[in-house]
């Protein structure tokens, strides 16, 4: 996988590509098919900002986070990257097995145990008073 570091209004030191680059290659833990990630790095005001852009297959999925540290952001950011990851891994997953979920009905909700109703504001309040 092909990893850009950039900074925008900021100097990126070493230190700070080698972290965002170690990020970025957690990434392919999730799907290998990942062709290349651009992770730009900003400050704006006080705030630290990452935006990782994350090229598979063709879509483009996107994770920016905002953080007071830049590592907290580069952190942020690949965690909502790597939810966006999973969940288009499983719709893509989904789309393979659909005569599987099709077996299940989903029309009728599954029998659980019934529970007791809720009891309404002047029912808690008629306890209260009557000190039960």
């Amino acid at each position: 996988m092909k990893i850009l570091i950039t900074g925008r209004q900021v100097g990126v030191t070493e230190a700070m590509k080698t972290y965002a680059r170690t990020k970025a290659e957690k990434l392919e833990h999730y799907w290998d098919r990942a062709t290349s990630c651009r992770v730009t790095m900003d400050i704006v005001h006080d705030a630290h900002v990452v935006e990782m852009v994350l090229r598979v297959s063709g879509v483009t999925l996107v994770g920016k986070a905002e953080a007071p540290d830049m590592y907290a952001a580069c952190d942020l950011a690949e965690q909502k990257l790597a939810q966006q990851l999973r969940k288009y891994k499983e719709r893509i997953t989904d789309h393979h097995r659909g005569e599987r979920r099709r077996e299940v009905d989903l029309s009728t909700p599954a029998p659980t145990e019934r529970a007791q109703p809720e009891p309404t504001y002047e029912d808690v309040i008629e306890e209260m008073r009557s000190g039960e």
